[in-house]
């Protein structure tokens, strides 16, 4: 139908028709005409779903991964950084090299897991997309990709989640100003705020300010996340399609508390620290080896030794020993073990018990003894591969995959620990022996199973394995998907994998608390509405979209019988000109003013709206106290969005500092009456009392301690204050009240409306 104009002519204005509004954001919210709880409740939906950009996608995404493309385009060109959590083996890889293709003209920088290199390398030369590869190693050493512009990806980027690491302060001042795609499966490892830290490499800490959150890391920190994080994480639906189904096995416990006792006895004739954190330390470390293999706890026994033995060294010589003996002792176990900033930077020698000495080797003699004696766990593997399937099998230690593969010598066992690799006793490359598992097989001479560590499989595609055998628990649920990911994947010619988890003896397990450890942080990632036993956030965003797609869509208010009043209100703010708006809202608010943007509390309100198909006009007098309720709930929202420009959760100490200085700078400015100079420093100041990321963070610590003649060139490296906007536009995005069918409007707060013109449920003006 061809657009009429509601006249012929131009109306003309003169002052005299000009009248005065008490509220002017009153007069502007428009609630539209009535409509049924059907098209509202669509409305108010669609309004929530996460913009998706209207790039076209490239021929080679699969067309699950399209909505994941488009969503996170859309998130990076409004912020400037997202993070994408799909799910392991869903082809993250392929999603975000669109993503660059769409972004970037030239080379990519590609920040990835050294052992991932030829994996991205070919899949990029496949597709098409030029990339600059740069290992999360070489980043440690401070060797980051040079001429490359644009978007940043960081693959597996829970690598990232520690702010004290080398790597991460390294990282962090280098992406100021660039676009950055954080990929990982596993998001959250052992806190929640692995996600915060993460998220701040890529956008600053009030990036969500317009809706309502001041601070990413503070609404991390309290576990209490809002729907809000859906703009900058995302995670698709379980799409089976393509990828085989897992069958989970929770096998008993493979070894009886007979057998544990005679070592556990030795262990607890050893006092290893005075500090009892050092202490818990390395007895986590012998338990965990000792619950792996004999093996394994013979050689963590020795290390164990050549610590107390350097420990003995260095009191003799005056000397303290640091961290750096502790991890070599610990090895990569430790990080799942303590975490590192909890300790203290130096130990003194005297902390470490001399006395074990007298008794460690008689413990070793007993493991090496345990190491030649029948393996009740061992048994059990040998019959769980009896059958041929080709399997991985997952160990968190060298050690007893060595220990595997010379017990089970007659199997023909593949290995993979790492730096080293080989068939049997044969050693091999790496991507000759990883590449038996990648596709399958006729050949007589492929070996049928892998034995391989963890950080040798991280990030590799294993399809040919149609099993999964987890023979020591990790400490992180995420290591777990992480390992089952290796097969269970776009890819795999299996329709089902088997995962196999071998259990601890109850013994070992009241020791450990292993067990209860994995279920634990199962759900921590749930708290952020991440993974799959969790509600993800912006699965709820789309789902309600697509639940009431088939709904006619109306912008309008809508009027529902229930037994006590509460008003279900959607708006957004826009700038005038942009494809999508900055934010949108739904809230949930009672006769009192008090409101709620709770998924929990927001769904079962739009699912009981969306039962009335026809059209019931609502009251005017009570449309219209509501109105008032939130038209000031919407300034609110506006003033804490606008105030947090100068007020921000918890500042640190060097922004104040920088502040006071640029004070001062102004003071002088002002008096010389250089108007440049002004400009240049009032945009300092809102960058400076503005949220930031931690490579920004980093930046204000520098200038806080520069000299002045540095602080004034470290200005123009400041990046634009993102987040800040003016002109802002507030549209409803639907009404729905609910009440009795005679409300009595002396219920609501607002008993005390402005004098002004009622609106008329059954106009037909939006």
């Amino acid at each position: 139908m061809p657009f009429e104009p509601w006249c012929t002519a131009s109306p003309a204005i003169v002052a005299e028709s000009l009248i005065g509004v008490p509220d002017p954001l009153l007069t502007a919210l428009r609630p539209g005409p009535a409509a049924s709880g059907a098209a509202v409740v669509s409305s108010l939906a669609h309004s929530l779903a996460p913009p998706e950009d209207r790039a076209t996608p490239p021929s080679w995404l699969l067309p699950e991964q399209v909505l994941s493309f488009k969503r996170v385009l859309a998130a990076i060109r409004r912020y400037r950084g997202a993070l994408l959590a799909d799910s392991i083996g869903s082809g993250k890889t392929f999603i975000a090299l669109a993503v660059a293709a769409a972004l970037n003209r030239g080379p990519t920088a590609c920040l990835i897991p050294a052992s991932l290199a030829s994996q991205w390398l070919a899949t990029a030369d496949r597709l098409g997309v030029p990339v600059t590869l740069c290992t999360h190693e070489q980043v440690s050493r401070g060797r980051l990709p040079r001429s490359t512009r644009g978007l940043v990806i960081i693959d597996e980027s829970h690598h990232f989640r520690n702010p004290h690491t080398r790597r991460y302060r390294i990282l962090a001042p280098w992406l100021v100003g660039r676009l950055t795609l954080l990929v990982t499966g596993t998001p959250i490892v052992n806190r929640v705020l692995d996600l915060a830290h993460q998220l701040l490499l890529a956008v600053p800490d009030d990036a969500l300010i317009l809706d309502g959150v001041s601070s990413l890391r503070a609404m991390l920190t309290s576990e209490c996340s809002v729907a809000a994080l859906g703009r900058l994480v995302f995670e698709s639906e379980v799409v089976n399609a393509g990828r085989p189904q897992k069958i989970w096995t929770h096998g008993t416990p493979c070894v009886s508390d007979s057998a544990m006792i005679g070592s556990l006895e030795g262990l607890n004739q050893l006092r290893f620290s005075k500090s009892d954190s050092i202490a818990a330390l390395i007895r986590g470390v012998l338990l965990r080896a000792l619950s792996s293999s004999p093996a394994a706890f013979g050689c963590a026994l020795g290390r164990y030794r050549r610590l107390l033995l350097h420990a003995r060294d260095a009191a003799q010589a005056g000397r303290t020993i640091d961290r750096g003996e502790l991890r070599r002792f610990t090895r990569r176990l430790a990080d799942q073990l303590v975490w590192w900033e909890m300790l203290p930077s130096t130990t003194s020698a005297s902390e470490i018990e001399l006395d074990d000495l007298g008794v460690i080797d008689t413990l070793i003699h007993h493991a090496d003894m345990a190491a030649a004696e029948s393996d009740e766990k061992l048994n059990c593997l040998r019959d769980a591969l009896a059958d041929a399937v080709p399997t991985l099998v997952f160990t968190a230690f060298r050690d007893t995959a060595r220990y595997i593969r010379k017990r089970l010598s007659h199997l023909r066992l593949a290995w993979c620990t790492g730096d080293r690799a080989g068939i049997g006793n044969t050693i091999l490359p790496r991507a000759a022996v990883l590449g038996w598992f990648r596709e399958p097989t006729t050949s007589s001479l492929a070996p049928s199973h892998l034995i391989v560590t963890d950080v040798a499989a991280e990030g590799l595609d294993l399809q040919r394995a149609a099993r999964v055998v987890h023979y020591d628990l990790p400490w992180t649920p995420m290591r777990m998907e992480q390992r089952e990911g290796r097969s269970a994947r776009y890819g795999s010619q299996h329709p089902e994998i088997e995962v196999v988890q071998f259990g601890l003896p109850p013994l070992m397990e009241r020791k450990l608390r292993l067990e209860a450890l994995l279920a634990r942080k199962a759900g921590l990632p749930a708290s952020a509405g991440l993974g799959e036993r969790g509600r993800q956030i912006w699965r709820w965003r789309a789902e309600l979209a697509q639940r009431f797609r088939s709904s006619p869509l109306r912008c309008g208010v809508a009027s529902v019988h229930a037994p006590s009043p509460g008003l279900l209100a959607g708006f957004a703010l826009w700038i005038a000109g942009q494809p999508h708006p900055l934010a949108v809202t739904v809230i949930w608010m009672e006769p009192d003013g008090s409101w709620t943007e709770a998924p929990k509390v927001i769904e079962p309100k739009l699912i009981a709206a969306a039962e009335q198909a026809e059209v019931v006009p609502a009251d005017s007098a009570r449309l219209n106290e509501w109105l008032c309720l939130i038209t000031q709930m919407v300034r609110d929202r506006i003033a804490f969005t606008r105030g947090q420009r100068w007020t921000v959760l918890d500042p640190n100490p060097a922004a104040r500092r920088v502040v006071c200085r640029l004070q001062l700078l102004v003071k002088e400015a002002a008096r010389r009456h250089q108007a440049g100079r002004l400009a240049e420093l009032d945009r300092a100041l809102a960058f400076v009392a503005g949220g930031h990321s931690a490579g920004e963070a980093m930046l204000i610590e520098r200038m806080a301690d520069a000299p002045d003649s540095q602080l004034t060139s470290l200005l123009g490296r400041l990046p634009s204050r993102r987040g800040r906007v003016d002109g802002l536009e507030v549209r409803l995005t639907g009404l729905v009240l609910f009440g009795p069918a005679k409300a009595d409007s002396a219920q609501l707060a607002c008993r005390e409306c402005p004098n002004f013109t009622p609106f008329s449920s059954t106009s037909t003006e939006p």
